[in-house]
């Protein structure tokens, strides 16, 4: 074969090579990358549009880093033997690749250069995102109203356990009432339905208060009450007698509904009060009265008790007496503070046996029967009066009566819980 021919066999040779390669290039789909990297996908929430609206696909994004490789010729300069080729090919390629230790270097730093400014970047949104703060939780507590249905003119207890609030007050009927800590996370206080409350179902609504004041929360809770059935009572006085001072009248008021009304502690009786005296039942709490013909406004106050003039009257319940003289209705009588704000009154008396300051039990000898003042005949006239709103005195003689404080919380017995 002359040079000429081995020159033109060589360079076919040379051009098939390269067109294959092209081909190949030409050949290798367009979303295969070019070389392998580590990537964090983002996947979008909105849904793609359809096929047909969406815009051509554009080449994958290349990495940043890249090897440049030297430029070298497509074929070898005419005249070199197959051997120089050989030499030539294995020369280029050994001057275009790296070795093996620059290979890992350099992809070692293509690997950590993206998580460092990965890293960098996640720092970066982290310090820009405002995140809000937990939501505030609140105090938990729960409402005990006992009994749940009461007449008007009766008295009902209200437990609150709460292991957050400083203080706990309460609002029924537009009036308040103060609770007193009976144990840690257990207030309690005896509240009063006044004989003209409204009927139905009443809200009684609690609030709970921080140490420094701040309201905490509030809640309520729902008694029902019952219409009072006393009936009509008609009083003969006989004559027409001299009216009374409208400023004995108001202190005669004052002295039993607004001048003790105070909490001075827990409740000191332990179960139910006893009858204060032996007699006939003259005259009923709530009844409306008529006196020598003329309707009276209000209601009857007490309970009362017809006896002989003289006869002993006793304490009910354990306490201590606040007050003992004479006002211009109900005459001699006698203020007992049982604690919790609930006060007990005897009037019409003839013989006062105790003094204030001291301490009674049930069943001690606080004075004797009478006359005095507006009255009809010898007879007692017993009242219960909590913080200011008088409730019929039976109710304390049986089970009826409010409840005492629980010593411990007991979910159980719980009528109204809140979250």
């Amino acid at each position: 074969m002359s040079g000429r021919l081995l020159v033109s066999v060589l360079a076919l040779a040379i051009v098939s090579a390269t067109v294959g390669a092209g081909a190949a290039l030409l050949l290798r789909p367009a979303n295969e990358p070019a070389q392998t990297s580590s990537r964090v996908t983002v996947v979008a929430t909105t849904p793609p549009p359809d096929a047909s609206e969406q815009p051509q696909a554009q080449p994958a994004e290349r990495p940043s880093h890249k090897v440049e490789q030297s430029p070298t010729s497509s074929a070898p300069a005419a005249g070199t033997a197959p051997e120089e080729v050989a030499s030539q090919e294995q020369s280029t390629t050994a001057s275009t690749q790296p070795s093996a230790e620059q290979h890992a270097e350099s992809q070692e730093a293509e690997e950590s250069q993206p998580v460092e400014q990965t890293a960098a970047q996640q720092e970066q949104q982290a310090s820009d995102i405002e995140v809000d703060p937990p939501p505030e939780v609140q105090p938990r507590f729960a409402i005990t109203t006992t009994p749940a249905r009461l007449t008007q003119g009766e008295a009902l207890a209200l437990t609150v356990e709460s292991e957050q609030a400083s203080a706990v007050a309460a609002t029924i009927g537009g009036r308040s009432w103060n609770l007193i800590q009976t144990a840690p996370g257990l207030w309690w206080t005896v509240i009063a339905i006044p004989r003209d409350a409204d009927t139905g179902t009443t809200a009684v609504v609690v609030d709970l208060y921080a140490e420094d004041g701040d309201w905490l929360r509030s809640a309520s809770a729902s008694v029902v009450v019952l219409a009072n059935a006393a009936p009509l009572e008609e009083v003969t006085l006989g004559g027409t007698g001299t009216p009374a001072d409208p400023a004995d009248v108001a202190r005669d008021i004052a002295v039993r509904f607004s001048d003790h009304i105070s909490v001075s502690g827990p409740p000191r009786w332990n179960g139910p009060w006893i009858l204060p005296v032996e007699g006939e039942v003259t005259g009923v709490f709530g009844a409306q009265r008529t006196y020598d013909g003329v309707q009276a406004q209000g209601w009857h106050h007490g309970h009362d008790i017809a006896a002989q003039h003289g006869d002993p009257i006793v304490a009910p319940a354990p306490g201590t007496v606040v007050w003992t003289g004479e006002v211009i209705l109900h005459g001699i009588g006698v203020i007992i503070d049982h604690g919790a704000g609930v006060y007990s009154g005897y009037w019409h008396m003839s013989l006062i046996a105790v003094r204030e300051g001291m301490d009674v039990a049930p069943g001690d000898w606080l004075g004797n029967i009478g006359n005095t003042g507006l009255s009809t005949g010898p007879h007692l006239h017993w009242e219960v009066i909590i913080q200011g709103v008088d409730v019929d005195p039976v109710q304390w003689l049986g089970d009826d009566r409010p409840p005492l404080p629980p010593v411990a919380p007991d979910s159980e017995q719980t009528a109204d819980t809140l979250d």
